[in-house]
């Protein structure tokens, strides 16, 4: 039987939320995966699924989460995004596995889990079909697995640290271990 530890782990991190609200407002979104060779896939810029890049600076809210996160799940490496979902619109079922093909036309590792931060006070939930519904603020995801987002009356705002070098399973033990 499957159990919600199998697709995400809640996590107890310190952050300041409006901090974090505040560092990525000046970001620029754009469609997410704009230059998808697969012209035909809704995940080949979807205007109601804009993302950028986080860089990295040092002394930030954001930098004390990625620090926090190296430290609990023993990842060494792993780089961050931001996620924003128009209001009342989906993400269709997916795992987030790069594949080999455009794994190869980069220099990137690839992407083993998931942390998001919610930035919403409501949050919509995480649909993982082989389980169901999960409304969390902060987690680890298992996001090899099948997993889709339903429509949600409000705007969804997270920051994503997509973790390179360890698996889910490695990430989920390292914490419990380290917390």
């Amino acid at each position: 039987m499957q159990q919600k530890s199998d697709y995400l782990c809640d996590l107890e991190l310190t952050y300041d939320k409006k901090k974090l609200q505040e560092e990525i407002a000046d970001l620029n979104l754009e469609p997410y995966f704009a230059d998808n060779p697969n012209k035909d896939s809704w995940f080949a810029g979807p205007k109601s699924w804009l993302t950028a890049e986080i860089p990295e600076n040092s002394n930030t809210e954001i930098d004390k989460v990625g620090k926090q996160l190296s430290e609990l799940l023993e990842t060494k490496s792993f780089d961050m995004i931001v996620l924003f979902q128009k209001a009342n619109t989906s993400v269709p079922v997916h795992t987030d596995k790069v594949s080999k093909k455009l794994l190869a036309l980069s220099d990137s590792e690839a992407i083993q889990c998931g942390v998001n931060i919610q930035l919403n006070d409501d949050a919509g939930p995480v649909n993982f079909p082989d389980f169901g519904l999960i409304t969390y603020e902060c987690a680890l995801l298992n996001i090899m697995e099948k997993h889709g987002v339903p429509e949600h009356p409000i705007d969804r705002l997270f920051i994503k640290f997509r973790i390179l070098d360890i698996s889910y399973k490695e990430a989920c033990e390292n914490y419990l271990k380290n917390k």
